[in-house]
């Protein structure tokens, strides 16, 4: 027969024993021993939990900034050039950088000029959600500094804003009152209200 000694009475008895034949005193592993394995168990068990979740959530919120993002990873587009993520696609596809048919009663400021840029909107989300654009999505840069968004009070030049169906499109324009010796001027949209850092560019001239 296998044995063991007592961790009591340092006896040799039955391996197989739970309590020492000799002293009485119990063999097995303390409850507080027990209690300790466990606790740490259901510890660990939480842990992983969470890190599985909070890594699944951070999946899901880098899944969802991508899918605003340029399917071809351009952040800068010119005349012409297509702007396409998961939901829209959008074209810039005619700039005038020196609008003179206002009113007079309309003009630019001193030193000023108008440009009128006319843009091409198209809905292919997947599903069928509306897409909404409004020319207050887009804010105009010259030289890097804001530039105020100009109202022509005609027909003209129709204003982009509309609530687009899956496959519906629209095309209008923003115009904007830029310095006439501005060297560089843009365009800034940001298809993803949430996250500025999905911010592309149209570049104007």
């Amino acid at each position: 027969m296998k044995t063991k000694k007592c961790k009591h009475c340092q006896e040799e008895i039955a391996k197989s024993a739970k309590r020492c034949p000799k002293c009485g005193g119990k063999l097995g592993m303390p409850g507080w021993a027990k209690a300790l394995i466990i606790v740490v168990i259901i510890f660990g068990c939480i842990v992983g939990c969470v890190n599985g979740c909070s890594n699944a959530v951070n999946d899901a919120v880098e899944d969802t900034k991508n899918s605003y993002k340029d399917i071809n990873g351009k952040t800068s587009f010119k005349v012409n050039e297509t702007f396409q993520n998961k939901y829209e696609k959008i074209t810039m596809t005619e700039v005038n950088t020196n609008v003179t048919d206002y009113s007079e009663y309309l003009g630019p400021k001193d030193g000023n000029k108008i440009i009128a840029l006319k843009f091409e909107v198209e809905n292919i989300n997947e599903e069928n959600d509306e897409l909404y654009v409004s020319s207050m999505s887009f804010n105009a840069y010259a030289d890097g500094e804001a530039v105020d968004s100009y109202m022509y009070g005609s027909d003209k030049y129709k204003d982009l804003s509309a609530t687009l169906g899956k496959g519906k499109k629209a095309v209008g324009y923003v115009l904007y009152e830029v310095p006439k010796n501005a060297q560089k001027i843009t365009v800034e949209y940001n298809a993803d209200f949430w996250t500025d850092g999905n911010a592309i560019e149209f570049v104007v001239q």
